[in-house]
């Protein structure tokens, strides 16, 4: 049996169109659009913690409209550096090995 045979017989999944990834891909911006109106709206009407710290003043960074998305954005980008720095520091494998490092 021929190549082409063998693609003919694959059933077609419907990730498969690239019309439908696109629709996935719009479908996550508008997720994501969507969850940063949400949390726009409600950082404007009130503080998301304010019920742990309700004798303390409101007037800190974290009041700023989303500031934990940043923050978490800030977080994981800084993990990525780190962890890159940790592979190879000053031209010396810290935590990567050769390919072939188990079968010496």
């Amino acid at each position: 049996m021929s190549k082409k045979q063998e693609k003919a017989k694959e059933s077609k999944y419907w990730l498969d169109e690239p019309a439908n990834v696109k629709r996935v891909i719009k479908g996550f911006y508008f997720l994501c659009a969507l969850i940063i109106l949400i949390d726009l709206i409600f950082s404007l009407g009130w503080h998301k913690h304010a019920a742990f710290a309700e004798e303390l003043s409101l007037h800190s960074i974290e009041t700023l409209p989303a500031f934990y998305g940043l923050y978490g954005f800030v977080a994981c980008v800084g993990l990525v550096y780190v962890s890159k720095w940790m592979r190879d520091w000053k031209g010396k494998k810290i935590l990567m090995r050769e390919e072939d490092y188990w079968e010496k």
